[in-house]
């Protein structure tokens, strides 16, 4: 599913068609990405979902009851501050990913009071944020930056900055590429992005048609599917929504919030470090206070408590003469010369972790229950506490990470979704004559295919099942970079799992959902 800006369009006009004036009873957690907010509205209970999953996140009208409760502090201040409230409309911010549901609080003291419930559905990014007076009373994930925009209790809300436009006018003489529209357009999404270039239509003239295409599995508000594809058609958004299947969940919450939290740790530190740089590269300085006292013609036995030096007083050890202040200026020149080739070291140490922890954001961002568990290992001893399962050890079997094949015939395409497994498929899997394949510049899975040589449909499948699995998913005409197995070094001496490349070639690639589909089911 799509849900992008024009989905939220549509979706936002059905939502106010059944909840305009309705009074909200009650919240429910369901467990910690996903709520339930129970509104009546003349004499019928209607069950409004929230769910921030990484892999599932949405907004819809659902028929089924909530079963598990959970609890949290952001529970307890949405109920003490929501519960009672009539949901006066529901927008959405010009036409980008952003759900805002407007309420009247009724107080005794201060009467009616405006208070807002704020989704951002931005994938892994999901936000949910409850607002008065644009600052934020508390939000589900804290975030905090040296700059820019801050996701904490007390801060001022502020949406995403953006030069994007509107989709409700788009002009298709400046548009060349489906790219064009995706980079210049708010809300529209790739998926969307390659009709709207082929058709050339405007969106307020597409009608809405809930449609599920059951060829590739996926959901749009219109039939945008191809038409040779098994599909069904639903009455509203909503009932397409809530007519699916429930996977198991995944809890990747633990996991995002340790890798948020050693990236803030991490990026103070850099601050800490630049501050201490910048303290240590001043007592470069003294050595020219040094040269300046022996080039001064003063008698160095001489005791003084400053000298001037080039219109700035630097003051001395007055118990100290002339010769001694100038030694010690030359042993802080030294040691700051040493000073700052161990800071400079242990900046790039700091810099290479914050880059690790941001490739682990990326594997998260298209994680399984099979390659968490070796995300688990990689974070393993950075810290993190996995939940302890019990295991049955083997001393004769050794288990192996559980990479991800597709089979076409006799050519097989590996895919590892993290570093334990990309440095086992490349480097133990891999023949040195294979081909390897790497989203370029970004946290990705290696992709391995078992040809020395490659002819258009294996070099476009490869370089697509590369940009599928990587955190550039959601973006087009995504460079994957792709060369022989024998040009893929380790870079030694750095955290994780890095590798240096020769020889590569770079292809530019739209991930088609449909052949991806259909790639997986041969898994």
């Amino acid at each position: 599913m799509a849900f992008d800006g024009f989905f939220i369009f549509h979706l936002i006009k059905e939502l106010n068609q059944n909840l305009v004036k309705a009074r909200l009873e009650k919240i429910y957690q369901n467990d910690e990405f996903s709520f339930v907010f129970v509104f009546y509205l003349r004499g019928e209970r209607k069950h409004l979902m929230i769910y921030l999953s990484p892999n599932r996140f949405g907004i819809h009208l659902s028929k089924h009851q909530t079963q598990n409760q959970a609890s949290s502090q952001f529970l307890n201040t949405l109920k003490k501050n929501l519960e009672g409230a009539i949901l006066e409309n529901v927008t959405q911010y010009e036409t980008d990913r952003v759900i805002t549901l407007n309420f009247t609080v009724y107080d005794f003291i201060d009467g009616p009071v405006a208070k807002q419930l704020v989704f951002e559905a931005m994938g892994k990014h999901s936000n949910l944020l409850l607002i008065k007076d644009k600052v934020i009373i508390d939000t589900l994930k804290k975030m905090f930056f040296e700059e820019g925009r801050q996701l904490l209790p007390q801060a001022s809300f502020e949406y995403f900055p953006t030069d994007k436009k509107s989709f409700l006018s788009i002009d298709y003489e400046k548009i060349h590429s489906p790219k064009d529209l995706v980079e210049n357009y708010m809300g529209v999404s790739p998926f969307l992005a390659r009709y709207l270039f082929e058709n050339q239509v405007q969106l307020e003239a597409i009608i809405c048609k809930p449609t599920r295409d059951l060829t590739s599995k996926r959901d749009y508000v219109f039939d945008i599917f191809e038409s040779t594809h098994e599909k069904k058609y639903y009455d509203s958004i909503s009932e397409m929504m809530d007519d699916q299947k429930e996977e198991k969940k995944i809890s990747f919450l633990s996991h995002q919030l340790f890798i948020d939290k050693q990236i803030k740790k991490y990026e103070k530190k850099r601050v800490q470090y630049e501050q201490m740089l910048t303290d240590t590269e001043e007592k470069l300085k003294q050595k020219t206070y040094g040269d300046f006292i022996y080039q001064s013609g003063y008698d160095l036995n001489e005791k003084r408590s400053s000298l001037e030096f080039e219109g700035e007083i630097v003051p001395l050890d007055p118990t100290k003469t002339l010769n001694e202040n100038a030694q010690e200026f030359f042993k802080q020149y030294q040691k700051g010369k040493r000073g700052i080739l161990h800071i400079e070291l242990q900046m790039k140490q700091n810099d290479d972790l914050i880059d690790l922890f941001n490739d682990f954001q990326g594997f998260l961002s298209f994680a399984t229950t099979d390659s968490l568990k070796d995300l688990e290992k990689d974070l393993t001893p950075y810290g993190y506490k996995a939940v302890k399962t019990k295991v049955v050890h083997n001393k004769k079997h050794v288990s192996k990470p559980n990479v991800l094949r597709i089979q076409d015939e006799d050519i097989i395409y590996t895919i590892g979704k993290n570093n334990l497994q990309n440095e086992y498929i490349t480097h133990e899997l891999a023949k040195k004559d294979d081909y390897w394949f790497h989203v370029k510049n970004a946290p990705g899975a290696h992709v391995i295919v078992n040809r020395s040589k490659l002819d258009e449909p294996i070099l476009r499948k490869a370089c697509m099942l590369a940009a599928y699995f990587s955190s550039q998913r959601e973006s087009s005409s995504i460079p994957v970079d792709y060369t022989l197995v024998k040009n893929i070094k380790k870079i030694p001496g750095l955290p994780g799992y890095k590798v240096s490349i020769k020889n590569q070639q770079t292809m530019y690639i739209d991930i088609d959902m449909d052949k991806i589909s259909s790639y997986l089911k041969k898994v």
